[in-house]
């Protein structure tokens, strides 16, 4: 029945891809002959690769037009290495030459990256820090000439040893004038060449380019629930469940509100505000006034300004972002990211920046500078702001009074746990909500030697107006104490209790507080680059003993060649290295494994949110190796292997990852992706062992004009012992199968949409947004998603989904002939539809 229900939409999306390949030839001709063809002086290199020539002789048109001025006729295509006769009489109806229209810089910049724009300004899964930087720079791009280190390493894809590249051969040259240097300088990678060109110019701009006011607004309401990352969903069960939870205590529907403004004045002056709402949450606002204020996130910033002989960097009042090193020390983001190497897509914005992004809980506001001396550099910041915390019910023995537990950070900010009794509003009126008040300051130092060679040193204090005493058992609740594990060794280990009472010189409220302090380096010697950090938290060792104190580290070593790049990694984390701003690599966030994750043994399921959104890392040792190599133009191949053991019960774990890009014909490219990954592989019959074994096949078929059809296929299964959640050795395998497609009816209009079959645990990218699927019975599920850009400046996207599961008949084995009153023992037929909706737009100017 179900299957027969799905044959309707399943030809639907059948005729429609059908009908996109048969009519690509004539639509193509169509628009060819009907729109207006292609101005060739005034186009990018995007728009030039859609002609019907090699890449090779579209980019040779692009460098002829870049180089040597824009094309008087269309006979001169005839100068063109590799265009013959026949290839320009083609090439006539598609084109035309017009006088080059004369824009501005800016708007120049935006037309070639528009798409990259649209891309970053919708893309979740990457640091907001890092997506506001490349906005930012892509519209007030820097002089190549006068960058320095840091910014260079802070670009997307861009590496340590590429950033040096180009500086060095910025220093033996003396000057990169254009782009065609820059792809020539020794010891550039081809992906670093690609992405820095995006963000950088080759001269200073003029005095009405640098007045110039611009920025960035976008905002998104969308009503789609929470998800964990990538791996919580291929071995983890109960976030689902618990993510229902959070989405059926909220009182009244309200989607998720994000909206965020960026302005820049004179490349100096810069000013953010963002505003953040989740599903279902109240207003909180800043005052109780007839005109109130919602609580939102701003900052105020001036940046590049020369004091005598220093050179105040950057100056930022209100919200700011912190990133040191390897995020071993400090780094404040809400959110985990798995694997956080610092390299690729897996890096961190380091350094000070103003902060308008989704970070709620770990924010930091006050007062933030960096500025430079020579080769020294010193970033000094304090900030005071409430953390959400979950108070004890138990008065602390000492005078300060109740103390807090743990840190939360709460995916929808509700006033109380709604399913907590004992601290709800009808018992002790607990609320979890800015319930500690937290005081931090501290400084980073470094000294560069040369060009990507530097050592630092960074300190940290945070004071608390509450005594910090971490009790497992105000967590858990009472009767399931016993089912403690080795793996709530984690817990046991928190900070807290006697070693952190004491009073701050700078601040009369505080009782308790946490000191972290550390070193890091770094040093690139040709083609190779070396990273580390080494923290430590003070608990009453000797400041300058490294090693008598709870400790963390991790050291990397990355080298690239032309085809090739290696990366390998260490890390070790002290059980005790209890510190709320750690973010540096890890496979799992801290609490994986404990009870804390079983969400039903606590006081109250939304206590699970200590693990489920923990953005530190899981106290462990072990390494991690990365690599890629390009066999030729036409395949290519990525490995990551991890080897690691939670240091709570030591458990033994690894995960290997091997993906094969295949383009037997331009057109098309297959990827080939294969997931092993295992706990406690050589103790099977321990409680804690799984074998996880996924498989994703993806097909993409590239048609003219940017369209594209999507194949996929995702075969995963898990192996476990019997536990109280699972009812056998072998949990059912998950399963997908679908296809999707994008249509682009012209360069400002694109349609994009997907239909698969699932059953089981699934994540995927649909359009920008990462997803989390789980349907034991299986499920169907669509999107059609339509991005339109209005004009230069303004572009919305609309997105809607709908997953339909498929039904089940539920047998009770209850007695029910005298049921509780108003309390459903059983249901026959139960179906579940879920729908999500997206509307997102951007505005740069």
């Amino acid at each position: 029945m179900y299957a027969e229900k799905l044959i309707i939409p399943i030809k639907c999306l059948l005729v429609l891809i059908i009908f996109l390949i048969s009519s690509e030839g004539m639509a193509r001709s169509e628009r060819d002959s009907v729109q207006v063809p292609l101005d060739i002086n005034n186009s990018d290199l995007e728009a030039i690769l859609s002609l019907p020539v090699p890449s090779i002789i579209a980019e040779r048109i692009y460098e002829r037009i870049l180089y040597k001025g824009d094309f008087k006729s269309i006979y001169e295509l005839r100068e063109i290495k590799g265009i013959d006769q026949n290839l320009l009489n083609r090439l006539k109806p598609l084109i035309r030459i017009e006088p080059f229209r004369t824009r501005t810089r800016w708007e120049k910049k935006v037309e070639e990256i528009y798409y990259r724009l649209e891309r970053w300004s919708g893309d979740e899964g990457i640091d907001d820090a890092l997506v506001d930087l490349w906005i930012d720079r892509s519209l007030e791009p820097y002089n190549v000439n006068s960058i320095k280190y840091e910014d260079l390493s802070n670009l997307q894809n861009v590496s340590p040893v590429d950033a040096v590249a180009i500086l060095n051969y910025r220093k033996e040259i003396g000057e990169i004038r254009s782009e065609r240097d820059l792809r020539g300088i020794p010891g550039l990678s081809y992906y670093g060449f690609r992405n820095a060109r995006n963000f950088l110019d080759y001269r200073e701009p003029d005095e009405e380019e640098r007045q110039r006011f611009h920025g960035h607004i976008s905002g998104r309401v969308d009503n789609t629930p929470f998800f964990a990352e990538e791996d919580a969903a291929s071995t983890q069960a109960g976030l689902s469940s618990l993510e229902q939870t959070l989405r059926t205590l909220g009182s009244n529907f309200v989607p998720n509100f994000y909206y965020k403004m960026r302005f820049s004045l004179d490349q100096k002056y810069k000013f953010g505000y963002t505003y953040v709402r989740r599903l279902s949450e109240p207003n909180y606002y800043y005052n109780d006034g007839p005109v109130r204020i919602p609580e939102g996130k701003f900052y105020f910033g001036i940046e590049n300004i020369p004091l005598g002989g220093l050179n105040l960097r950057k100056l930022y009042v209100g919200h700011f972002s912190l990133a040191i090193g390897q995020g071993v020390v400090m780094e404040n983001v809400d959110f985990f990211t798995p694997r956080k190497s610092g390299y690729g897509y897996r890096k961190r914005f380091n350094g000070l920046s103003g902060d308008i992004s989704r970070t709620r809980e770990f924010v930091l506001r006050g007062v933030a500078a960096e500025v430079e001396f020579d080769n020294f550099r010193g970033i000094f910041f304090g900030s005071s702001a409430y953390r959400d915390a979950i108070l004890n019910t138990q008065i602390s023995d000492t005078s300060a009074g109740r103390g807090f537990n743990q840190f939360i950070v709460l995916n929808q900010r509700f006033q109380y746990a709604l399913d907590d009794d004992i601290r709800g509003p009808a018992d002790l009126n607990l609320s979890w909500l800015k319930s500690v008040r937290e005081v931090t300051y501290g400084t980073h130092l470094e000294y560069d030697f040369f060009q990507g060679t530097s050592v630092g040193f960074t300190y940290y204090e945070s004071a608390y107006d509450r005594p910090l005493e971490p009790e497992i058992g105000e967590i858990v609740a009472p009767e399931n104490i016993r089912r403690l594990t080795t793996a709530d060794n984690e817990i046991r280990a928190a900070y807290g209790f006697e070693i952190s009472r004491g009073t701050n010189p700078f601040w009369d409220g505080a009782v308790s507080f946490r000191r972290v302090y550390g070193f890091n380096f770094q040093t690139v010697f040709e083609n190779v680059a070396i990273q580390g950090e080494w923290g430590e938290l003070d608990k009453g060792g000797a400041f300058f003993k490294l090693g008598d104190d709870p400790k963390a580290m991790v050291f990397s070593l990355y080298s690239q060649f032309n085809n090739l790049y290696l990366l390998a990694l260490y890390r070790n984390y002290d059980l005790a290295y209890d510190n709320p701003y750690q973010r540096s690599f890890s496979n799992y966030r801290r609490y994986k494994g404990t009870i804390y994750e079983d969400y039903f043994y606590l006081q109250s399921s939304l206590y699970g949110q200590l693990y489920a959104t923990n953005p530190q890392p899981q106290a462990e040792e072990g390494y991690y190796l990365s690599t890629f190599y390009q066999f030729n133009r036409n395949m290519t191949a990525r490995m990551e292997y991890d080897n690691w053991t939670r240091k709570a019960d030591q458990a033994r774990q690894y995960r290997l990852v091997g993906i094969l890009d295949i383009r037997p014909v331009f057109p098309v490219r297959i990827q080939l992706r294969q997931k092993w990954q295992a706990r406690n592989k050589e103790n099977d019959i321990n409680l804690s062992y799984f074998e996880n074994f996924e498989f994703r096949g993806r097909v993409d078929i590239r048609l003219s004009g940017y369209d594209n059809i999507g194949l996929l296929y995702v075969k995963s299964m898990l192996l476990v012992r019997p536990r109280p959640r699972v009812f056998g050795d072998i949990t059912p395998p998950s399963e997908a199968v679908g296809m999707g497609f994008t249509h682009n009816f012209n360069q400002n209009l694109r349609l994009s949409g997907s239909m698969i079959l699932y059953k089981g645990f699934l994540w995927n990218f649909e359009d920008t947004q990462f997803v989390v699927m789980d349907s034991q019975r299986g499920a169907l599920r669509t999107w059609w998603s339509l991005y339109t850009r209005l004009n230069p400046h303004f572009a919305l996207r609309f997105k809607y989904t709908y997953d339909h599961h498929q039904p089940m008949t539920n047998i009770s084995f209850n007695d029910v002939r005298d049921p509780e009153p108003g309390k459903a023992y059983a249901t026959d037929f139960q179906r579940r539809s879920d729908s999500f909706f997206l509307v997102e737009f951007d505005y740069n100017f």
